[in-house]
């Protein structure tokens, strides 16, 4: 309360920077781009290229097969349906055969173009047997099979995969927030020696642990009210959606804050200068929290280093809020709560001992 400039600034970023992304970020639907190359021009031909060209969401590009490998080159198209002659005497004589569908195996594109078309494929081969082989019973089956199917249709669907990603992109952001603003806190203890008031704290009957005891709440109150301004404004301020209960993201949040502050608080105990402990918190937050999965997945991490992304109190918080996300309910993610709260016991109970044993020299003035 001593700076409440700097208070206001470090509760209003996190506040000003979820605003500004909600209405800068926006997601925009594109089209898959099919080529479809016909060399059979026969009605069962026409009937594929009329259910390709009829899904919403996929534009059509027609052209000859020594033209497809070209446009894949020139990223014109995503995927391409190749048509060769003899592909309706193929149905006829009960066999899917001459169409091929090709894509790129980077984009994975092709592979909804093969799903849509498998059921059609199977009931166009169905019908050339039921016809006996008479290509004019054929072509009339096919034409009442186009006008009576229902196709599958892509439409832009409110999945809120987009607003959770974008959400997740904040927390991670907040996360990140409160570990480095929870080590700034916690660094007062490191002032405090240098303008002699820890020396004289220790000379009175106060216990080591009173005195840290202090600094984490006092610590935890101003995290947390940080926190609930930043949950709030999610919930209230902005269009975003991350599919978690306010007052569970707050719980969530809290137990890392907890984490952040009992780390903050041994990251002094092991220094005895302010910008020492600046530089150690600086390097181990970033750690933390890119370990974690805030800004990366952590799926898309190399094994090794996925597997020792588990020691990050930050990925527990993310993959707490990604289960919820998923519909999972909070008992479900009861271990997860635990084990940050154990985190930040243990880290906080090793930081009194360390502080303990060194400050054992007051007590002998004393």
């Amino acid at each position: 309360m001593h700076k409440p400039i700097s208070f206001l600034l470090m509760t209003i970023t996190p506040i000003i920077v979820l605003i500004i992304a909600s209405k800068l970020v926006s997601y925009s639907t594109t089209f898959v781009n099919v080529g479809i190359a016909d060399g059979d021009h026969s009605r069962a031909s026409e009937a594929v290229t009329q259910i390709v060209g009829g899904l919403e969401g996929i534009k059509v590009f027609y052209m000859d097969e020594n033209e497809v490998e070209a446009n894949f080159q020139s990223n014109k198209i995503n995927a391409a349906l190749v048509i060769r002659s003899g592909f309706q005497n193929g149905l006829l004589n009960n066999s899917i055969e001459k169409l091929v569908v090709k894509g790129n195996e980077e984009q994975n594109v092709y592979t909804l173009l093969q799903a849509i078309l498998k059921n059609h494929l199977l009931n166009l081969r169905n019908l050339g047997k039921i016809s006996g082989g008479d290509a004019a019973v054929f072509e009339n089956a096919v034409g009442n099979y186009i006008a009576s199917s229902e196709f599958v249709e892509k439409n832009s669907l409110n999945d809120l995969y987009t607003e959770y990603n974008n959400s997740n992109i904040f927390v991670g952001f907040l996360i990140l927030f409160i570990f480095f603003n929870s080590s700034a806190i916690a660094n007062v203890i490191n002032t405090d020696r240098e303008r002699n008031i820890y020396a004289r704290i220790f000379l009175s009957p106060a216990k080591v642990w009173m005195y840290y005891l202090s600094n984490v709440l006092c610590n935890l109150v101003i995290v947390a009210f940080q926190i609930l301004a930043a949950v709030l404004s999610m919930e209230y301020f902005t269009n975003t959606s991350i599919g978690v209960e306010p007052g569970v993201l707050f719980l969530i949040l809290f137990l890392t804050a907890l984490v952040a502050v009992s780390l903050g608080t041994f990251y002094v105990s092991i220094t005895e200068e302010a910008d020492a402990a600046s530089m150690i918190c600086n390097f181990a937050n970033l750690l933390i929290v890119i370990l974690g999965g805030c800004f990366i997945q952590v799926e898309l991490f190399p094994k090794l280093i996925n597997a020792i992304s588990y020691i990050s109190p930050a990925r527990w918080a993310m993959g707490s809020i990604l289960d919820l996300q998923q519909g999972l309910t909070l008992g479900d993610i009861a271990g997860n709560a635990f084990l940050l709260g154990g985190m930040a016991a243990v880290i906080l109970a090793v930081s009194v001992i360390i502080t303990s044993k060194r400050e054992k020299k007051f007590r002998s003035l004393s």
